[in-house]
């Protein structure tokens, strides 16, 4: 893919295409699930460096059951920098708020050496979970949810006939999300499960304090927790409006800080069932 083909929002291509005339030596990508940073750093990536790009994404080690960027996975990293070559070498980091301890300090003495013929594009959903020290030597450009008219263009290029009802469901599922858009329209697994999550939503919304428990008794992880999180989130701007929810919002947002910052599942969804 060419970085003339990515669906971007146009203050983010702007941003990006000044980046490409000048790259500086660490960028940060930041934004929600589903706006395509992946595919967006690769891009850059291959612009600024043609074949010489590495990508360290996370990736389950010996007995984890979660995926990481681990201290060994860094430390390959330092080795392949210092085989230095003069041409242009674009290593991506994918999600590196999934890094896992100790990682973080060893990425940072690499993050240190910087060269002109080497350069850092790093992504993350979380900034909040990533090391000051990391940021402040990374120029951060968040990447925006694209227009509705670019998203609609994208579900016309759709190989199966939409019906009126999915695609106004994909539409409101991908939230202006190009990746997320992509993603639904060729995985119909995906898509079922993300129609039922957000019934979750709506059921948990519309349900008394004894009906939201009963929901959140079945949730076991943390993922889960955070997605029905942003689901309420969304489905109760859409039915009211950020100012008549102002309250609620502050609820839920207080609820998925604590959520991310590894609090407990069921402690903090029960104080979310409590007090909306």
């Amino acid at each position: 893919m060419n970085f003339s083909d990515l669906i971007l929002h146009p203050k983010v291509r702007r941003t990006l295409t000044n980046y490409l005339q000048r790259p500086t030596h660490a960028l940060l990508l930041s934004g929600d699930h589903g706006v395509g940073l992946g595919t967006i750093a690769k891009t850059l990536a291959k612009e600024i460096a043609g074949a010489g790009v590495v990508v360290i994404e996370p990736r389950l080690h010996d007995k984890q059951k979660t995926l990481s960027i681990n201290v060994e996975d860094i430390r390959e990293l330092r080795t392949l920098m210092r085989n230095r070559r003069s041409d242009p070498l674009c290593i991506v980091i994918d999600e590196i708020e999934k890094m896992t301890t100790n990682a973080p300090e060893a990425f940072l003495k690499a993050l240190e050496e910087p060269s002109e013929h080497i350069f850092y594009i790093l992504t993350t959903h979380m900034p909040t979970k990533l090391p000051l020290t990391i940021k402040s030597r990374a120029q951060i450009i968040e990447i925006l949810p694209s227009p509705v008219d670019v998203c609609e263009k994208l579900l016309e290029m759709s190989p199966t006939k939409l019906t009126a009802a999915k695609h106004a469901q994909i539409m409101f599922l991908a939230d202006r999300k190009p990746a997320e858009i992509a993603r639904l329209l060729t995985d119909e697994e995906y898509f079922r499960t993300a129609a039922s999550e957000m019934s979750t939503a709506k059921d948990f919304i519309q349900g008394t304090p004894a009906k939201r428990l009963g929901i959140i008794a079945d949730i076991t992880t943390r993922e889960t927790a955070i997605n029905l999180t942003k689901n309420i989130a969304k489905m109760l701007l859409l039915a009211a409006g950020r100012t008549k929810i102002a309250g609620n919002l502050n609820v839920i947002s207080d609820t998925l800080e604590h959520l991310v910052q590894n609090g407990n599942v069921r402690a903090q969804l029960t104080y979310l069932a409590l007090n909306i």
